[in-house]
This record gives C-alpha cells, sequence and structure tokens, in this order.
C-alpha cells in the first residue's frame, strides 16, 4: 500500500506542476503579460521598470526555471492589486472555501446515499420514483437559479437568513443550501446505479438463498461492494465545490477561493490567480489520493 501511495503521490506534484505550468505558458504566450497586468495609460518608464522588478525582462526559458524554483519554495510574488504576499491573499479566502465545501457535502451525503440505496431496495416504488425525480430535477436546474430563489424566498419574501455576506452560521446555511441541492442530485444517482447493479449480482442471490438476512445482505455485502463509484462521486463534487463554486460565492458574497480567483482574473492580478491555481490543484490532487487510499480500504486488490 506504501509504494502505491507513494506513486500516487509522485503523480499528483507531477499534475500540479503542468497545470502550473499551462498557467504560466497562458500568461507568457497570450501577450505581453506586462501590458496586460498594467493599465493601458502606464508610461513607457512604468512598463519598463515593472518588467525589471517582475523578472519580464529575461527570456521565457529562464523565467520558467525561475518560476518553477519560487513554486518550489511556495514563493508566488506579491499580488499587483494589494501589494502583499499572493499566497497569503489565497490562504485568507481558503477557510471560507473549505466551510462551503464540508458542510454542503455533508449534507448532500446524509441525504443522497440513503435516498439512493433505499431507491435501489424499493425500485419502481414510491420513494425509487422521488429519487430519481430528485436526480433529474437536480442535475437539470442551473446552480445560479437555485441560489436567486433561495435568496428571494428566505432572505426576501421571508427575512430569516442574511442573503449575502460571511461571519456566522446563519450566513452559511443559504450557500451550504444551494450547493447541496446541486450536489444531492450527483450522489443520489451514482449510488442508486451502483446499488442496483450491486444487488443484482449472483454471490448476493447465493446469499439470500442461503437464508442470509436481507438486513445483512444489503449492509454487509452490497453496500461495501457499491462502495466505490459512490466514494468517486463524492471525490468530484468536492472538487468541484473546491474550484467550481464561482457562481454561487459571487451570487451570496461568499469570500472564498472561487470568488477570489474571478476577482483576480479581472483584475489580471496573476501572481494571486498562480497561487489560487496551485492551491486548487494541490486540493484536488489531496482529494485524488485521499480517495485511492479509501479505495485499497474498501478492496485492498486495488492496491496490487
Amino acid at each position: 500500500m506504501i509504494a502505491f501511495l507513494a506513486k500516487r503521490i509522485i503523480q499528483g506534484v507531477i499534475a500540479i506542476i503542468l497545470v502550473l505550468s499551462v498557467v504560466f505558458l497562458a500568461l507568457n504566450l497570450s501577450g505581453d503579460p506586462v501590458r496586460l497586468m498594467l493599465p493601458s495609460t502606464a508610461s513607457e518608464e512604468a512598463v519598463q521598470e515593472f518588467r525589471a522588478a517582475y523578472g519580464f525582462d529575461r527570456p521565457l526559458g529562464v523565467r520558467y526555471f525561475i518560476f518553477l524554483g519560487r513554486v518550489a519554495r511556495l514563493d508566488f510574488g506579491e499580488s499587483i492589486g494589494s501589494r502583499r504576499s499572493a499566497l497569503t491573499v489565497v490562504l485568507e479566502r481558503l477557510l471560507a472555501t473549505l466551510q462551503l465545501a464540508f458542510s454542503s457535502l455533508l449534507v448532500a451525503s446524509l441525504i443522497g446515499i440513503p435516498l439512493g440505496i433505499l431507491a435501489a431496495i424499493y425500485r419502481a416504488r414510491g420513494v425509487d420514483f422521488f429519487a430519481v425525480g430528485v436526480s433529474v430535477i437536480g442535475q437539470s436546474v442551473p446552480v445560479f437559479w437555485i441560489a436567486l430563489i433561495l435568496i428571494l424566498l428566505f432572505g426576501v419574501q421571508w427575512p430569516i437568513l442574511p442573503p449575502s455576506g460571511y461571519g456566522s452560521f446563519r450566513h452559511l446555511v443559504l450557500p451550504a443550501v444551494t450547493v447541496s441541492l446541486f450536489l444531492l442530485a450527483g450522489i443520489t444517482r451514482v449510488t442508486r446505479t451502483s446499488m442496483v447493479e450491486t444487488l443484482d449480482k449472483q454471490y448476493l442471490t447465493t446469499a439470500r438463498a442461503k437464508g442470509l438476512k436481507e438486513f445483512n445482505v444489503v449492509g454487509k455485502h452490497a453496500i461495501r461492494n457499491a462502495a466505490i463509484p459512490v466514494v468517486t462521486q463524492l471525490s468530484l463534487q468536492f472538487r468541484f465545490v473546491i474550484g467550481g463554486s464561482v457562481v454561487v460565492e459571487t451570487i451570496f458574497g461568499w469570500p472564498g477561493l472561487g470568488q477570489l480567483l474571478a476577482q483576480a482574473a479581472t483584475a489580471r492580478d496573476y501572481p494571486v490567480v498562480t497561487a489560487a491555481v496551485f492551491l486548487v490543484a494541490s486540493f484536488i490532487v489531496l482529494a485524488n489520493i485521499f480517495v485511492d487510499f479509501v479505495y485499497t480500504l474498501i478492496n485492498p486488490r486495488i492496491a496490487l
């Protein structure tokens, strides 16, 4: 198992380097990065000073290796907007994103996994139709529409929750519920599909024929063998919340990484963009490694 996880860690580091390399090349090959970062009214003297201060007067290959060396030291430079460490600016937003990610994923899992299991057990019955309906509606309704409806109902029509902001549990409820409703559909669908396939396996039919109670068939055998697709789905959902919840964070004024990345890209604050991409990529890699570890616990043969 140690060799298996070590291999995954090495692959993760390579993946982060490749992602950052793409960011570096996109910045440097899409035009003059100095002209992109500075306003159009900047004088030629200011442009040359900025170019020398940030090392843009050196050849591309030299800048690339300097860039990798600074990344290895977690040095992404200063934010152009705030003149503070870009990594510090990004880390200040990390807690808000993690709060939203874990709370929404927890709520969606606590509802979606049992609902999917029940839908698979009681196929073609009321709970199954309800679960399928939740999956279809949740996957087809845009997340921004869910956010606006929740704000209209619980922030304006019945003002019991703050429609935006950050600072207390009450501020977390609406954005977390919005993301949870979106995640719930995928988790329910994958859990139901995986359980349906597992419940039809021959070894479970044999277990029932031997007199094993249905509770034990489902609890001890079916759920464990159906878990890998569900774990995969949970990891995919976590990646979405970490790196793709820009719309939700923007609508609710939630100061997370998604909102920061959008603001930094608009303001052409590339040190912050690079630091944010690095942090998001690192969390995705860590999530993948954790999922691989869970896989080996569920089925040790995977590590062979």
